[in-house]
């Protein structure tokens, strides 16, 4: 049987869109990837289109038309449903699947323009994925009743063979692997560490996250709060380097103000390392509160130190956390299944369309 041809539309620099299609490139299945910016993949034909600030997607919807005019892709998937589902939309292809990411149908967003095209291409999408039930729900909430259009999966990741118990020494080290941006909550961790050194003099965070305008605030934070030898600014770690990195910790620190997933919090726990997050969006599906790890309420710093404090000072039950995360992803959130459940989505939608194809044809 011949490959089936996709044609993909994400950000080729995204660590989720490169993941999705070279995974998906191993299955039956022909990958073309069409990106505005970044660079090109080495596993599949990528088209890099020009970056044009704002009205980048708008002034490429000819070009990505014959891009796909010339693939004659058998699917079109786009990922984040505004910029990218409207080059999905304009190609004129069905099947016509759009992934939700999240922050593209955040209804806190100011920009009516966005919103407006997002509530159109995710209406005029064939079908949708979210990769929580929050998301789904969230997405629903958007655009009214699906009709069982919308379909959870997860953004999967490798499950290691066994868990390997970090080395601490006699300092505690936790982490925190997010971004420098409000939303992720590096801030609130800061203001926690200065309660939480008071009782754990010796405690430790490694603080991830590429430098940009925030890590300046962020750092004087520190110094203001006189957490400069208890806090380390590593910068960002590559994918390839994050379990390395997470099994270094005792556990990991996630105080997000907001989020639609967490798969930060999945791949501590695939690491065997216990979690404290937020209490928002869809973490309680990916952090069981007391089994997997803690979840607190958000902007509460003290909250947050509490229950920092709770496993630093009970080395036993974070690693009892830690065991049972990684039984639950590995249950849960294995990458393998996430591929596999893509995969047969990717299938059933070529099916139907091609039979309502047939249908009309016969009319």
């Amino acid at each position: 049987m011949s490959k089936r041809r996709i044609l993909i539309f994400g950000w080729s620099d995204s660590v989720h869109v490169q993941r999705w299609c070279e995974g998906l490139s191993h299955k039956h299945f022909e990958i073309k990837l069409v990106s505005v910016g970044g660079g090109p993949l080495s596993s599949v034909e990528t088209v890099n289109l020009h970056r044009k600030g704002k009205l980048s997607y708008l002034s490429q919807l000819s070009r990505a038309a014959k891009e796909a005019d010339s693939f004659k892709p058998d699917l079109v998937h786009a990922h984040y449903a505004a910029g990218n589902g409207l080059l999905g939309l304009s190609c004129r292809v069905r099947p016509l699947l759009v992934s939700v990411w999240g922050s593209d149908i955040d209804k806190k967003s100011n920009n009516l323009i966005a919103r407006l095209i997002t509530k159109r291409v995710l209406r005029k999408a064939d079908h949708i994925t979210a990769t929580s039930r929050f998301l789904k729900e969230e997405t629903e909430k958007l655009i009214g009743s699906a009709d069982n259009k919308i379909s959870v999966i997860p953004f999967g990741v490798t499950i290691p063979e066994s868990i390997v118990e970090s080395k601490q020494s006699t300092a505690i080290k936790i982490c925190f692997i997010k971004n420098h941006r409000l939303v992720y909550g590096a801030d609130i961790l800061i203001k926690a560490m200065a309660e939480v050194q008071k009782q754990i003099p010796n405690i430790k965070l490694s603080l991830t996250g590429a430098e940009n305008a925030q890590t300046s605030v962020l750092k004087k934070l520190t110094e203001k709060l006189g957490l400069s030898d208890n806090i380390q600014f590593v910068g960002h770690i590559n994918h390839s380097g994050i379990y390395s990195f997470i099994k270094e910790h005792a556990f990991m620190v996630m105080p997000s103000r907001a989020e639609s997933f967490g798969v930060a919090a999945v791949e501590s726990s695939a690491c065997g390392r216990a979690v404290v997050a937020s209490n928002v969006g869809g973490v309680p599906e990916v952090v069981i509160d007391t089994e997997t790890g803690i979840l607190v309420q958000p902007e509460n710093h003290m909250a947050l130190a509490k229950a920092i404090i709770e496993l630093a000072k009970n080395p036993e039950k974070c690693r009892q956390m830690g065991r049972a995360g990684y039984d639950f992803v590995e249950e849960n959130y294995d990458w393998e299944s996430s591929l596999e459940a893509m995969s047969k989505l990717y299938d059933r939608l070529i099916y139907e369309s091609a039979q309502n194809y047939k249908d009309d044809s016969a009319v």
